[in-house]
């Protein structure tokens, strides 16, 4: 018992410095590793995936939450988008919880697998000039949002990796974007991980389909290692940081589509 507790600490350890170094998100380093530790698991059974996703979810609640409130006491939150964004997004977790409900695991496995390969590529062909465009409008807003709520719900993360390229892209400045993205994920994971929770399973040690143990164990550290992650970020070459990253998404990707 004592070992997995370590263990836990130890994916929290990674996924808060993984999600303060590059910014996109604890979960695709919490997801892979839950699946991995519980896929043999006779008491999760074939929903194992789900399990994953909702806890990471769950965790993503605390994080967020956390670097949400140290951007609003900085008063670096300032975005007219952020309301309808915001919307848009739970709108997209609460369809998502309504399929999760519905997919096998091997179809979470597979979408996370695909996810975490496009952004490997996204990040691989990112250009550190980029042209800027006109800022997005309300109803363009919602329909991306809507997306970005609904895939970053079914695969267990907290958005960034889309919000942060979009947002970008439509002419937002990136560290505004970065702002933007951190608060809309509490939506994202906090719905997700409620939703879930509610129609899931309960075990001795789940909540519903969010693993109390995993939650707790991964929580408790994550929030520390995230600002370290954060500080080490402003020191080091961007790009560099992100092929870092791209080649840490391509591993998961090529483990969670069985390569």
């Amino acid at each position: 018992m004592i070992s997995v507790w370590l263990l836990f600490l130890l994916v929290g350890a990674a996924g808060g410095f993984t999600a303060g170094l590059f910014g996109v998100g604890g979960g695709l380093v919490i997801v892979p590793t839950l699946y991995f530790l519980w896929r043999s698991d006779t008491t999760l059974g074939p929903e194992v995936m789900h399990f994953a996703v909702a806890t990471s979810l769950a965790c993503i609640v605390i994080t967020s939450c956390t670097s949400s409130w140290t951007h609003w006491r900085a008063q670096r939150l300032q975005s007219q988008a952020m309301p309808w964004l915001a919307a848009s997004v739970s709108a997209g977790s609460l369809s998502a919880v309504l399929l999760a409900n519905w997919l096998p695991t091997q179809w979470l496995k597979l979408g996370f697998g695909l996810f975490a390969l496009t952004t490997c590529v996204s990040l691989l062909l990112h250009q550190k000039n980029s042209a800027n465009r006109a800022p997005p409008n309300r109803m363009e807003m919602v329909a991306a949002g809507t997306l970005i709520g609904h895939i970053s719900t079914l695969l267990g993360v907290s958005g960034g990796a889309m919000t942060v390229p979009y947002l970008v892209l439509r002419g937002v400045d990136m560290r505004q974007a970065v702002v933007i993205s951190s608060a809309v994920a509490i939506p994202i994971s906090f719905i997700g991980a409620v939703g879930l929770a509610l129609t899931g399973p309960q075990t001795p040690q789940t909540w519903g389909y969010v693993h109390w143990p995993a939650f707790l164990g991964i929580s408790a550290v994550s929030i520390v290692f995230a600002n370290w992650g954060a500080r080490l970020s402003q020191r080091m070459d961007k790009r560099k940081l992100q092929l870092a990253f791209a080649g840490f998404l391509a591993l998961v990707a090529l483990h969670m589509l069985g390569f």
